[in-house]
């Protein structure tokens, strides 16, 4: 059994920061996993959740930019 695909959502201070971009982009807590990096948290996104529709950037903690 294949697992889910996920997409790199960007990398985050902290995993607080992480959650609360995908919040504010009205991901559910079950669509998305964080992953500590070193100093940073690194978000990923199910691609499926994301159904084609651009993420709202706010600055919400990232430490990288869109790329």
């Amino acid at each position: 059994m294949s697992g889910w695909d996920y997409d790199d959502a960007g990398k985050f201070g902290s995993e607080k920061a992480a959650e609360d971009f995908a919040k504010a982009n009205n991901v559910d807590p079950s669509d998305f996993r964080t992953r500590r990096n070193g100093e940073s948290v690194e978000l990923e996104i199910r691609r499926s959740a994301l159904d084609g529709r651009t993420l709202r950037d706010g600055g919400e903690g990232r430490r990288d930019g869109w790329n």
